[in-house]
């Protein structure tokens, strides 16, 4: 089942996200496996938010384990909060 990814990191930036970013989707033309749609921006009190559509929390949880964790600790980002929801209803057109 499809989920919706929110993360919101209080102390993250657009120079950060970006820095992350371009290190776990070097080739934008070739997306993790199982991510639908991603979206960055920053937050309304400020940080950084990501929403993302994944095709399921197993696709979600190995990216973040085996990509994007490592990267954002050997790059000493600060944490995020992330949850986790099931989506019931997706039109992508």
């Amino acid at each position: 089942m499809a989920v919706l990814v929110h993360s919101q990191g209080a102390a993250w930036n657009q120079e950060l996200y970006q820095t992350i970013f371009d290190r776990v989707i070097p080739d934008r033309a070739n997306p993790p496996a199982g991510l639908i749609i991603h979206t960055g921006m920053p937050g309304d009190g400020g940080g950084w938010e990501v929403v993302d559509v994944w095709e399921s929390q197993a696709a979600f949880q190995r990216f973040t384990e085996d990509v994007i964790m490592p990267a954002a600790q050997e790059l000493g980002a600060p944490p995020f909060d992330t949850r986790v929801v099931e989506i019931y209803n997706l039109l992508v057109t």
